[in-house]
């Protein structure tokens, strides 16, 4: 059975999921940028006080939008845990 009000705002969360996508692509580029930097400075892919302001700015974000802020949390490691992983593969290559 097809449901065209389902199927229409289905359509419209894979836009969105596309472009969440996108813009985590994009995020991680610069990572990975900020991987060259640190390997040209011998600095470590983590630094945990600036992990845990993205973490503390994750979770103001969430709680400002009417979000559950462990969520965004949870999703916010998930993103710095491929991010950090990406900045160390560049650091081992230098």
């Amino acid at each position: 059975m097809s449901d065209g009000y389902l199927d229409g705002k289905r359509a419209e969360i894979t836009d969105f999921d596309r472009e969440i996508m996108d813009l985590l692509r994009k995020r991680l580029d610069v990572a990975i940028e900020i991987g060259r930097y640190k390997a040209e400075h011998g600095l470590p892919a983590q630094n945990p006080d600036v992990e845990q302001k993205v973490i503390d700015r994750y979770r103001a974000l969430a709680e400002e939008r009417g979000m559950d802020p462990d969520t965004a949390e949870a999703i916010c490691k998930a993103i710095m845990a491929e991010s950090v992983a990406n900045e160390e593969a560049v650091i081992r290559k230098q």
